[in-house]
């Protein structure tokens, strides 16, 4: 018997102050969460078993913190839980992103998309037409009805609600309607005024809109291309946007020279009503519902001006952010932190999806051209289209690449199979990858470890004070142990996605 492989040995915190004398243990491989004492933990951590009760061991192995199995042998139930999640709960996962236009009407010196601008003007000018909207929307009726798992459309650019684009937008709007696909979209929200009625009337759930700081803090990193402010008019399209119902969810793009004007936004949002004065949580009011987060904007030509998630986070603390509220307003914790709290209900059997993101599960990016892009992050770049849209036969004609992306997962990318971190972190991401390593079919571990051990002790902390209980989440290893040498064969050859759903439902792996 050793200690896993996929250990991770945590305090466990009341807030900012360890629990005494306790301590978490996590299995990154079959996410059991369990609350050991801290000489326990100590022991375990240093790979020494003896001492630990005969009761305590039993647990432990039975969780899958300890084990009887090689370090092969995990391996081998990583790849069999990689496996039925492509063949099963991945198989059908897709997503759709439309860009009307590479075209925008900021220049903001972090974007990333910059290198558009050197395509020419007639590239950058061009716009979706309506044959080839109707060429999109066809293939996405296909796919819906070959079992596809496809229910919103984002809209995406450059920017995609300028004024000019009125009319192909609410075009794609019609489309979206007809196949009952809600709408969504990513906008700098200058020109917004132009699309709120056809947005309006045909549904569109939210809209993500960008600031940088109050006045002139904005205008400096949300740049108009004719030098014009910014900030009045996007808050102003923001309000008429709520008056009609339309969700906003605000994001402020934070780096070293914005990170002190954090507490002048909360404030300049509670002044004009955007959200309650007693409190910085946002939340619904008349005009519709208003949500606000802060995510660290990444800078690659001057990373000196990058800060980190925790810097944001100590930023929120220090203007007066319960925790609680922090967390909720911080993107690179916030989703995080909901994973967690989703684990502990344990009403269902820990994630283990080995993607990272939609790129790896069958998004489809759809340009104004009618190229096919795995990931927003790669529009326009050479090399990196997986497809097009056959205009005439209303198909995506998809090329190698695209299964090659759905093969960039962390069970299968070597530097990720023996981390401990393997279904937390799931690879990162693919496009941070590549500025890292030249390759997108690397690793990048950036600060997920980091956060996670942020995280996870005072979120386990949080629920054990108030539950007490010793075992915080289910555990795969439980139902991997309950398969045959048969079934273990099956799911590791089966190209049956039915037979390995059956297997999986019988042992517990995935629900009914």
């Amino acid at each position: 018997m050793r200690i896993s492989t996929y250990e991770i040995v945590l305090p466990l915190m009341d807030g900012s102050e360890e629990i005494e004398e306790r301590a978490l243990l996590v299995n990154g491989l079959y996410g059991a969460y369990d609350v050991v004492t801290k000489p326990e933990a100590a022991k375990i951590a240093a790979g020494n078993l003896d001492g630990l009760s005969a009761d305590l061991q039993e647990r432990l192995l039975r969780r899958g913190h300890l084990t009887v199995k090689s370090e092969a042998e995990e391996l081998a139930d990583l790849k069999l839980l990689g496996r039925l999640y492509r063949m099963v709960q991945g198989r059908t996962v897709a997503g759709l992103t439309i860009i009307p236009t590479y075209d925008c009407n900021f220049r903001c010196p972090y974007c990333y998309e910059q290198h558009r601008l050197k395509k020419g003007q007639a590239w950058l000018e061009h716009t979706m037409n309506e044959e080839m909207a109707a060429a999109i929307f066809a293939a996405v009726k296909d796919y819906k009805k070959r079992g596809y798992a496809l229910s919103e459309c984002t809209l995406y650019g450059g920017e995609p609600l300028l004024a000019k684009n009125a009319a192909i937008v609410r075009d794609i709007l019609v489309h979206c309607r007809d196949l009952g696909l809600n709408v969504n979209a990513i906008t700098n929200g200058y020109e917004l005024e132009s699309h709120l009625d056809a947005l309006a009337e045909y549904g569109c759930e939210w809209l993500q809109v960008s600031l940088d700081g109050v006045g002139k803090m904005n205008d400096r990193r949300r740049v108009h291309k004719d030098g014009q402010p910014t900030y009045e008019r996007i808050l102003h399209n923001i309000e008429l946007a709520l008056q009609r119902g339309i969700g906003v969810l605000l994001r402020v793009n934070v780096g070293r020279e914005n990170l002190s004007h954090i507490g002048a936004m909360v404030a300049d949002f509670q002044s004009r009503g955007l959200i309650p004065q007693e409190n910085a949580q946002g939340g619904k009011n008349k005009r519709g519902k208003f949500r606000y987060y802060f995510r660290a904007a990444t800078d690659d030509r001057h990373p000196e001006k990058n800060v980190t998630g925790q810097a944001i986070m100590e930023e929120l603390l220090h203007i007066g952010f319960k925790p609680e509220e922090a967390l909720e307003h911080q993107l690179q914790y916030q989703n995080l932190a909901e994973t967690l709290r989703k684990i502990f209900q344990k009403k269902d059997m820990p994630s283990f999806s080995p993607a990272f993101c939609g790129a790896e599960q069958g998004m489809i990016v759809a340009d104004p051209f009618g190229n096919v892009y795995p990931c927003w992050d790669v529009v326009a770049l050479d090399g990196t289209a997986v497809g097009f849209t056959d205009v005439e036969a209303g198909k995506f004609k998809l090329s190698l690449a695209k299964a090659k992306w759905r093969t960039r997962t962390a069970d299968l990318l070597p530097a990720c199979q023996s981390c401990p971190y393997v279904f937390i972190c799931r690879g990162g991401c693919a496009c941070h990858a590549f500025q890292e390593h030249g390759s997108y079919f690397r690793e990048h571990c950036g600060e997920t470890r980091a956060d996670f051990e942020l995280l996870a002790p005072i979120l386990a902390g949080e629920w054990w004070l108030k539950h007490k209980e010793e075992e915080l989440s289910l555990s795969l290893h439980g139902p991997l142990s309950r398969l045959t040498e048969a079934e273990r064969q099956c799911m590791q050859q089966s190209q049956s996605w039915q037979e390995m759903l059956a297997i999986g439902k019988r042992v517990g792996l995935i629900g009914t």
